[in-house]
């Protein structure tokens, strides 16, 4: 069997540098001394066929090679830190090599080029889902389940957590919950969205004023109002607190349609 040895160290070398930037990336540790190490595993690669192994023994062989390479590329203090990094660096190798397995299955054999491509183009779609499964948790970590009472009705909704709300409410001197029209409409529903946005106070809202909120906008004029009362996970209950109105979207990037305000949580 030939074998181009710059093509096959190339190919290898890159392959090796995103399966261990991804494992960084995925356990959160900066990966060091990566281009020696991808070099080694290239030429580890590179020397493996002339061992004739069956398909079996050559993916065995990969465990001693991953166990390196982690040691090498990563801070390991305990077992389970070992496991976490070792794992990672298994999966994304056999996510990248059988990528590239599946396409020379599908088409034959390809140049160089279209292997580093389509590496390429798995780093980058795994690592996006890492982002967002990194984003989901990190939201879901400071999401509370939201039991609005107001104007007789009860409504349950997902909340948010944000640090950087430490609004208060200069009439009332109480902390501000933003809530978007979705949650608005539940409460008051025959208080109509032009009479909302011509700033006219209706007297059925209870305390019902308008405010400016320089963090919403460009200090932006919203309604705020109070409410009988809020309980955040069935155990947090909140007597009389204000809620302000706001259409700036928060609910896109937080996924939920209440924004709680951190002084009711941690105090200010």
């Amino acid at each position: 069997m030939q074998i181009y040895i710059e093509q096959t160290i190339l190919i290898n070398f890159i392959q090796n540098c995103l399966i261990i930037k991804l494992t960084s990336f995925f356990i959160k540790d900066k990966a060091k001394w990566i281009i020696i190490n991808s070099l080694l595993s290239s030429i580890f690669t590179l020397i493996l066929p002339i061992f004739n192994l069956n398909s079996i023994s050559k993916i065995l062989i990969q465990i001693p090679v991953a166990t390196v390479m982690v040691c090498l590329s990563f801070k390991i203090n305990t077992f389970l830190r070992f496991a976490y990094a070792f794992l990672s660096y298994f999966i994304f190798t056999f996510v990248l090599g059988g990528g590239c397995f599946a396409l020379q299955q599908a088409i034959g054999n390809y140049p160089i080029f279209i292997v580093n491509i389509v590496g390429l183009g798995l780093y980058i779609i795994v690592k996006l889902l890492i982002y967002q499964h990194n984003k989901m948790q990190r939201i879901k970590s400071f999401t509370y389940d939201v039991l609005i009472k107001a104007n007789g009705k009860e409504i349950k909704e997902n909340g948010y957590l944000d640090s950087g709300n430490v609004l208060i409410d200069v009439i009332t001197k109480q902390p501000i919950i933003l809530i978007n029209f979705e949650v608005f409409r539940q409460i008051y529903g025959d208080i109509s969205l032009i009479k909302l946005i011509s700033k006219s106070i209706d007297k059925k809202i209870n305390g019902a004023h308008y405010i400016k909120l320089n963090s919403i906008g460009s200090g932006s004029n919203v309604l705020a109002f109070v409410v009988d009362e809020i309980v955040l996970n069935n155990q947090q209950s909140f007597k009389n607190p204000t809620l302000a109105l706001t259409f700036s979207g928060f609910e896109k990037s937080f996924k939920a349609n209440v924004l709680l305000n951190s002084q009711m949580i941690f105090g200010g």
